[in-house]
Formats: C-alpha cells, sequence, structure tokens
C-alpha cells in the first residue's frame, strides 16, 4: 500500500503504476507495510523552498553528482552571504535565471521521494523500483532521510519557471 503523504497529482501515470507494482512486490516479499511518499511533481518554487534549507555540502552531494551545475555557485553564495540557509525568494531567483537547465524529475512528475523510516528493507524496495524502471538513489548519505525515485522511462525536462 502506497501511503501518499505527498500528493500523487501533476504525476506521470506510467510512475503511479510502475511504483504501485514495486510497493505490491515489496509487500509480497516482507509482508504488509505501507510505503510512504514523501513528495511527488512540485513546482520550481517549492524546489527553490527544499534548496534554500540544503547545506552547501548537500547541496554538492544532490545536484553536483554530475559535476556542477552553474546555479551551484551561486546558491552557495547566498548560503555563505546569510550566514545559513539562504531566503528561498532569493533561491528561487537562481534557478528561475540559471543559464544551465537540469535540476530534478520531481518539476516534471517523474520522480517521487519514499520515507526510509518504517522500511522492512530500503535494498529490497530499491531492487524492485529499479526492475520497474526507477533509478533510485539512496539520500540518506547526504543527510536527507528518503530513497529519491526517478522513472527512466520520462525523458528529463528542463523547467525555468
Amino acid at each position: 500500500m502506497i501511503n501518499w503523504a505527498g500528493s500523487a497529482d501533476g504525476l506521470v501515470p506510467e510512475l503511479v503504476a510502475a511504483l504501485e507494482r514495486a510497493v505490491g512486490a515489496y509487500e509480497a516479499a516482507t509482508g504488509p507495510a505501507p510505503v510512504t511518499v514523501t513528495s511527488g511533481r512540485r513546482t520550481l518554487r517549492r524546489q527553490a523552498e527544499l534548496m534554500a534549507a540544503l547545506t552547501p555540502a548537500q547541496l554538492d552531494a544532490l545536484y553536483g553528482r554530475h559535476g556542477e551545475p552553474g546555479y551551484l555557485p551561486p546558491l552557495k553564495a547566498l548560503w555563505a552571504a546569510a550566514g545559513g540557509p539562504p531566503d528561498p525568494a532569493a533561491v528561487y531567483d537562481v534557478l528561475a535565471t540559471r543559464r544551465d537547465g537540469y535540476i530534478s524529475s520531481h518539476l516534471y512528475g517523474a520522480a517521487v521521494d519514499l520515507a526510509v523510516e518504517g522500511l522492512a528493507d530500503a535494498a529490497c524496495l530499491t531492487r524492485l523500483l529499479e526492475a520497474e524502471g526507477f533509478i533510485v538513489l539512496d539520500e540518506r548519505d547526504a543527510g536527507i532521510p528518503c530513497l529519491h525515485a526517478t522513472f527512466r522511462a520520462c525523458p528529463p525536462e528542463i523547467v525555468r519557471v
């Protein structure tokens, strides 16, 4: 069973179907226990709010895995200037005016975050999600207690507003 703590609104229907299959297989393997979706599709403004709460190290870990996109140095500069978390509106301004594009599959409904708290076996769920076409990142390494699952069947889109 999926516990939608975050909304399913705006998610790609094929993602929802694949997630339901993976969660069903997970429950068959581990017993009945809900898998909680903490976040689905989000706006660029919501993305900015979440990114404003991240430390520079977390920004690097989550958004700089494949090189440093041009929007990361300005975000880290905002953090330094504020002496801590920057104003989300300032982060939004950086993201909305960035020159290089990709940020997150959440922005076009192709990703979900799943709570790891309460999972009987995160590795099992990861394998089952991958079998259904997801790329799964365990964000606990960055201090965020979730599995980030991107549905591979959706080509990346650059969202600027």
